[in-house]
């Protein structure tokens, strides 16, 4: 049942919050998936380990690093995608992609799939076993006040996110990079707050699907269906929900 999941942050993070190198993420995350592919291949097989990279090279695997193969098969690896030199990698290296909150409809059915089709016809493999997660948000709880409050943490992370560069793609496909400018030079006064008030309501339901329990399975149909197989939803949601949910 595990997922591994990885992500390759954007450059300010890395370079100014971490404080590590930055080159091109996606051949860099190419590498880092047949690594560690090739890594288990070892661990599980007793394959030789001489993985050869420009970014990473592993050649030395000794028997007390080694552990005991898995009795079940190796983990599904997803890694994080927003832009379409990401999702070539998910598509030709991966089980499936973890796409990003910051996704609306429009740019799932613009850019996302087409872009998944068509790397993934390249390399001969079908949809059906490649798995989508996320692509939006979604507000919901047992009445009103929570789904309003997972709202506003909903129109936070839109400011947020719309403040950087890499997210923009997104805002562009619905003639908002007004918005992207704007909220990205509120972020470099330290404007956070105030940010978030920028984000108008019509913009926050491009980004969600929305309702209370009672309401949400439909809506997440309509926001969600026929593209994304997981969607994350609060741990109080009902168990009959779940199932009604998982049968979309």
């Amino acid at each position: 049942r595990f997922v591994l999941g990885i992500g390759s942050q954007v450059k300010g993070h890395n370079v100014r919050r971490f404080s590590v190198p930055w080159s091109a993420p996606a051949p860099r995350m190419r590498e880092y998936v047949q690594a560690v592919r090739a890594i288990w291949d070892c661990w599980q097989n007793g394959t030789k380990l001489d993985y050869q990279g420009q970014h990473y090279q592993f050649t030395l695997m000794t028997p007390n690093f080694a552990p005991e193969p898995l009795a079940c098969g190796l983990p599904r690896i997803q890694i994080a995608a927003v832009g379409p030199a990401m999702m070539k990698v998910a598509a030709e290296e991966c089980d499936g992609a973890m796409l990003h909150g910051f996704c609306t409809r429009k740019y799932l059915d613009d850019v996302v799939v087409p872009k998944f089709d068509n790397a993934l016809q390249r390399v001969g493999r079908s949809r059906d076993a490649f798995e989508l997660s996320g692509g939006g948000f979604v507000a919901t709880g047992r009445d009103d006040a929570a789904v309003n409050k997972m709202y506003e943490w909903i129109r936070q992370r839109v400011g947020f996110y719309g403040s950087t560069p890499s997210y923009w793609p997104v805002f562009e496909v619905h003639d908002l990079m007004d918005l992207g400018h704007k909220l990205n030079e509120m972020s470099k006064k330290g404007q956070w707050d105030e940010m978030t008030q920028e984000v108008p309501d019509d913009v926050v339901d491009l980004f969600a699907a929305v309702g209370r329990f009672d309401q949400i399975a439909d809506a997440i149909a309509a926001r969600f269906g026929g593209v994304a197989s997981v969607v994350g939803l609060p741990d109080e949601t009902p168990p009959d929900l779940l199932q009604d949910i998982a049968a979309l």
